[in-house]
């Protein structure tokens, strides 16, 4: 009972996290001097990212009242899953970015720990 209580907790904690980090990312990466503002340039590919990351902010917000439902957190975790490991990836190739390579391992740990463990904290 315990450990689905705090599972519970961490679940949520990690959408919210999402949600928080990717939107600030987003809003950077699109009102930043590589967005809007470098409109005609072909300088714009921070843009086209920080809706990317738009998106996957509001995942938690699409899927929020349905979180607990187990085929909805499968695919919400897998989503986030395969987002924060594939930008752990990239930034670990880059190599220039060590606070990003921080939280996407951070976000992508959490997200494949919650869905390894989903049939034992979601709700049947």
């Amino acid at each position: 009972m315990k450990e689905t209580v705090a599972m519970n907790h961490l679940y949520t904690v990690t959408l919210v996290l999402n949600l928080l980090i990717e939107l600030l990312a987003a809003v950077s990466l699109i009102g930043g001097p590589t967005g809007f503002a470098a409109a005609g340039s072909g300088e714009q590919w921070a843009m086209h990212y920080g809706f990317a990351a738009l998106a996957i902010s509001t995942t938690v917000l699409w899927v929020w009242p349905f979180r607990t439902v187990p085929a909805v957190a499968t695919v919400v975790l897998g989503v986030l899953s395969t987002f924060h490991v594939g930008l752990f990836i990239s930034l670990v190739t880059a190599g220039d970015q060590p606070a990003g390579v921080v939280i996407h391992a951070v976000m992508a740990s959490l997200c494949l720990l919650l869905f390894v463990r989903r049939s034992r904290w979601c709700a049947a």
